[in-house]
């Protein structure tokens, strides 16, 4: 019998796995949990927490919904947990600047620890992840971006010049109206690449293992650049892992509109696309990319104001059967 075979092979635990760093706790954070456990397919989901958030009404009632786990997130001992790597892990975690880059970081050590589904909080699922669990060691998906690891790299000028023109029309159309469905007439020219916003792994499983201590051997300056552990390190490991090892999906599965397109999720029109055309056929999870653009108005967004605006919100369609 092989370390391969069905019956040795390791598999995905039906957990999802949330973090989360801060004090503030909008209701958006509320629905990517409500919506994992309705929706995912998991036996259980926890939500990793460093701040007391007993404050906010919408987290306590988290506590009262089958499966649901509030954690209190120790970092310390959440990264001693990962055997061998922990010595050199914990300086890495100090130097890191900001919370999502401190979330990069933590949700590889859990996965390493525990194993499960790794889900943004600016997600919200819509249907099971698990049969994805049941057929692979690892899984993310792709995304359409402009600039993927590959093309941050290139010096050549041809390269660059595409990736300006890419990125210059994605702009358009993340702003006019209908643009995502034009956008989807041109998708295929720009590049697909690995993103950690949906990571899943066995616990302590080969790609898993190798993200930690790929992580560790990073010089400081790229452990703390932008991306650098997150989407370009999954990037990086993807190139050299195949079949159960890691799966890798195509991006209508967590990313049915991509970066820059997503502003389409918030946009108030005079009547909303059906959002049955807005997601596809294979989509389990909408990351909606909680960024800049969006984030005064989704620190606004309750249950009253998605009920108000579901006809003419694609967002608020979204999730209208949690509010």
């Amino acid at each position: 019998m092989t370390a391969t075979s069905p019956a040795t092979a390791l598999t995905i635990p039906l957990t999802a796995h949330f973090v989360w760093f801060g004090a503030a706790f909008p209701w958006v954070n509320a629905l990517a949990v409500c919506s994992a456990a309705a929706r995912g397919g998991f036996e259980r989901v926890v939500l990793h927490h460093d701040e007391d958030l007993t404050a906010h009404a919408h987290y306590r009632a988290l506590a009262d919904i089958p499966g649901v786990e509030l954690r209190r997130l120790h970092v310390a001992q959440v990264i001693d947990r990962c055997g061998r790597l922990s010595t050199a892990l914990s300086p890495v975690f100090e130097r890191l600047p900001t919370p999502a880059m401190r979330a990069d970081l933590v949700r590889l050590a859990i996965l390493y620890a525990e194993g499960g589904v790794y889900l943004d909080i600016d997600t919200v699922t819509v249907r099971s992840l698990r049969d994805l669990c049941a057929d692979a060691e690892a899984f993310c998906g792709e995304e359409r971006i402009v600039f993927p690891a590959s093309v941050r790299r290139s010096w050549h000028p041809g390269v660059r010049v595409m990736a300006v023109v890419r990125n210059g029309v994605r702009d358009v159309l993340g702003r006019v109206p209908s643009g995502w469905a034009a956008f989807r007439a041109v998708e295929r020219f720009y590049p697909s690449a690995a993103n950690n916003a949906v990571l899943a792994s066995a616990p302590a499983g080969r790609f898993i293992t190798r993200a930690l201590a790929r992580l560790c051997e990073l010089a400081p300056a790229a452990q703390t650049r932008l991306f650098g552990i997150g989407p370009h390190l999954v990037q990086d490991i993807a190139r050299a892992l195949t079949g159960r090892a890691l799966v890798v999906h195509p991006p209508p599965v967590f990313y049915p509109l991509g970066p820059e397109i997503s502003r389409h999720w918030f946009h108030l029109r005079r009547s909303a696309a059906p959002l049955a055309k807005v997601l596809l056929p294979d989509t389990r999870v909408v990351h909606w990319y909680g960024s800049i653009h969006t984030r005064d108005l989704t620190s606004r967004i309750d249950p009253a104001y998605v009920r108000a605006h579901a006809g003419r919100q694609l967002f608020s369609a979204l999730a209208l059967p949690f509010a």
